[in-house]
């Protein structure tokens, strides 16, 4: 798919990885449309990038979702990528997290992707060729204790992203794509405190978001960051589950979150 030219919408997109994807995009050629909560930082961040525009969206509200649809369909035209980039984490033993934060984890990261891909999928289905890029995590694929609903929204995505895949062969549907994105922690100050684990290493939003218009480009319908992490995810995804947890384990990944800060204080 090419991306110079068309339009791509980013749920996010304000700042962090959502708004180097913006970039990252645009610097391709594409006409960016960022969305993210606060209407003030969405301005000032589509302000900064090429063929932009913003809209306010808070991505657990179908009926905001509608009536930004509407809007852009009014104002600009369909979208032909859509990047379900907003996420958020909330790190700590299981039973320490409030409750209200275990249920906006779930709603934002899984239960606001599905609402905005189903709100715009009419309109990606009646492109020429079009693209869905869903932003899950290296942690959809192992335990992440300390992060047990983030993993667990993550897994979902990648879940559902598949599915997605599959549905569309079964239907016939040639024109739409759909890539999960793995990446490891990314520094944004989202995993502030975390640890990246053996194989792993800290990403840059930016070198995430270069692979992600690739994978648009290219049609890649999973990719894992960095290089390192998905070579070891290649080798030892056909071991047995329990050799598989230990090497996760000395890994470091058991513990990856123990100290985890989030955007600090």
């Amino acid at each position: 798919m090419r991306v110079a030219g068309c339009r791509v919408l980013i749920t996010g997109a304000a700042q962090g990885l959502g708004f180097a994807l913006a970039e990252a995009f645009a610097a391709r050629g594409a006409n960016v449309v960022l969305t993210d909560l606060d209407v003030a930082k969405v301005a000032e961040a589509a302000a900064k990038v090429p063929r932009a525009v913003g809209y306010a969206l808070d991505v657990t509200q179908p009926e905001q979702i509608a009536d930004v649809r509407a809007k852009l369909l009014a104002e600009h035209g369909p979208p032909d990528v859509l990047v379900n980039n907003a996420g958020v984490v909330f790190g700590g033993p299981f039973a320490d997290v409030p409750l209200a934060k275990h249920l906006t984890t779930i709603n934002v990261n899984l239960a606001g992707l599905v609402a905005v891909t189903h709100t715009f999928l009419p309109d990606l289905l009646a492109r020429p060729a079009a693209h869905v890029v869903n932003i899950a995590s290296a942690s959809s694929v192992i335990a992440l204790p300390h992060g047990t609903t983030y993993a667990a929204t993550k897994w979902a995505v990648l879940g559902f992203t598949e599915s997605l895949i599959e549905e569309f062969r079964l239907q016939g549907v040639r024109n739409v794509r759909a890539t999960a994105m793995c990446p490891s922690y990314i520094r944004t100050g989202l995993f502030t405190g975390a640890q990246p684990v053996g194989f792993g290493r800290w990403l840059t939003p930016e070198e995430v978001a270069r692979a992600t218009v690739r994978a648009v480009e290219r049609d890649r319908e999973f990719v894992m960051l960095p290089f390192t992490l998905s070579l070891g995810y290649g080798l030892m995804a056909g071991w047995p589950r329990g050799l598989y947890k230990w090497v996760g384990r000395r890994l470091g990944v058991s513990t990856s979150m123990t100290n985890w800060q989030g955007h600090a204080k």
